[in-house]
């Protein structure tokens, strides 16, 4: 099954989590709870990214570049099960967003690497069926040659609204990266991006703000920030400071993984 979303905007918040429950509370008469979650109103995400040797997609996200686009294995996961496996794309275009995914739940891939932060991306490929996504993965792979860089970990809680149903309210926390396993969430291995009492915020919509929406958020002053949880995550799972820029040309991405992983 293979799902491509319209282009829509993205807007982020990061909120204390006191607060984003008050603001949850402020807008259920308004929402439904994603069919998604459980008794506990959050399930997890996790994300294998993908990016060429020298980083291009991190480099494009930070130095702004107009038009950016990212690769990631995406798990959902319960009680450290992956319950459904899509591989997605994901293009930015200045303020404007889409994401093209292709199912891949019906298949053996994350049973067959017992990293799950090694899978190779010729290897999900080779398991989708003919058709956009696949040729799409097809081309950006022999261009830029993708390799496996982290994992990034969430719990989400979503709710969409019952006149805008193509918008999206999401509450993101306990957010990590590093870890081997897509599944099954590593405590010892998994650094937090930002602390315990905070989360980020997103609306995701193709249309403009509601009123009761507008209102909510204005009551809670969120500002709205930038927030690259890739980018975050790889400067926290292999240090700040871009150190893998200065080797790029003589050392391969497998090699200064290591080297950070014992600096």
């Amino acid at each position: 099954m293979i799902k491509k979303s319209k282009f829509r905007h993205e807007l982020k918040y990061v909120i204390r989590l006191e607060d984003a429950h008050r603001f949850y509370e402020d807008i259920s008469p308004f929402c439904d709870l994603d069919e998604h979650a459980g008794a506990t109103k959050y399930y997890e995400i996790a994300s294998t990214y993908y990016d060429t040797e020298d980083l291009r997609f991190y480099l494009d996200r930070e130095e702004s570049v107009g038009y950016r686009r990212k690769v990631r294995l995406r798990s959902y996961n319960s009680n450290g099960q992956s319950t459904a496996l899509f591989i997605e794309i994901k293009e930015r275009h200045k303020s404007y967003v889409s994401k093209k995914r292709a199912n891949l739940k019906e298949n053996d891939l994350l049973a067959r690497y017992q990293r799950h932060d090694r899978i190779p991306l010729d290897e999900v490929i080779a398991v989708l069926e003919d058709g956009e996504v696949a040729r799409e993965l097809r081309y950006l792979h022999k261009r830029l040659e993708l390799y496996p860089v982290v994992i990034i970990r969430y719990l989400r809680r979503a709710v969409i609204p019952h006149y805008e149903r193509d918008m999206r309210i999401t509450l993101d926390t306990r957010i990590t990266s590093g870890g081997q396993s897509l599944p099954q969430y590593s405590p010892a291995e998994e650094k937090y991006l930002i602390d315990g009492g905070h989360g980020v915020l997103e609306i995701k919509t193709n249309q403009t703000i509601p009123l009761w929406l507008s209102s909510a958020l204005t009551r809670y002053g969120v500002p709205q920030t930038r927030f690259s949880k890739y980018c975050l995550g790889l400067d926290k799972a292999f240090g700040k400071g871009r150190w893998w820029i200065n080797c790029r040309e003589s050392t391969p991405l497998e090699e200064f993984r290591k080297a950070a992983a014992v600096a």
